[in-house]
């Protein structure tokens, strides 16, 4: 009958099984030819008082990088806030990211490990002059949502009457020079004085001198 381990014998089974592991994991990290992704913080830089990207910019950027597995290691660990600087110095012509600027400017960034190629969801660029136009405000008096039998009974007033919005040219022209607002609300009855939210104010590209625009204007009830 075969004797049983005791707990000693199991402890030291451990122990070698772990240093066993252990060694082979240094042993395999000491080694050349591992890849790795990691990701990068980039910041653009470009005449922004003349131009304005028609598409968000990547605010990060991947690389696959290889090398030995210990500099990988540390490497995939490490947080970089630094960004990487990407210059654009012709916006209107520049249509995609150089991934071989960027290649080179992650080769300074980092060391230890060598930059096989750049990994993005998208390499397109899309820039447009960034102009300055004034537009016409008027209120969408057809469809102001009165309750029936009610009108309106004054002037509708507006203020400002005007507004100037900073965006892309080409957005910019292809819009009509009168934008025209709606009222909110439903079943109007009483006077109305308030103010409205512009419907550009959510679009990122355009840039108002407002916001909103105060609407006022008095209502009454027809005689039967």
């Amino acid at each position: 009958m075969k004797p049983v381990p005791s707990q000693t014998d199991y402890k030291a089974i451990i122990i070698s099984l772990f240093a066993a592991i252990t060694f082979w994991i240094m042993n395999a990290l000491n080694k050349e030819g591992y890849s790795q992704k990691i990701s990068f913080p980039i910041h653009f830089t470009y005449n922004d008082s003349l131009y304005i990207p028609l598409q968000p910019l990547p605010e990060r950027i991947s690389v696959n990088v290889s090398g030995n597995g210990w500099n990988l290691l540390r490497k995939s660990f490490s947080f970089y806030k630094t960004p990487i600087q990407y210059a654009i110095n012709k916006p209107l012509s520049t249509k995609f990211l150089n991934t071989g600027m960027l290649t080179d400017s992650i080769t300074e960034y980092i060391h230890d490990v060598r930059v096989n190629y750049v990994v993005a969801d998208r390499f397109e660029l899309e820039f447009d002059k960034k102009i300055t136009k004034e537009f016409t405000l008027k209120v969408d008096s057809i469809n102001i949502p009165l309750k029936e039998r009610y009108v309106v009974s004054s002037l509708i007033n507006l203020n400002p009457k005007k507004i100037t919005i900073n965006g892309p040219e080409s957005v910019l022209n292809e819009m009509d020079e009168t934008i025209l607002l709606k009222v909110p609300g439903k079943k109007i009855k009483d006077n109305f004085d308030d103010e409205i939210t512009l419907p550009f104010a959510k679009n990122k590209l355009l840039k108002s001198n407002r916001d909103k625009v105060n609407v006022s204007f008095e209502v009454e009830e027809l005689l039967k």
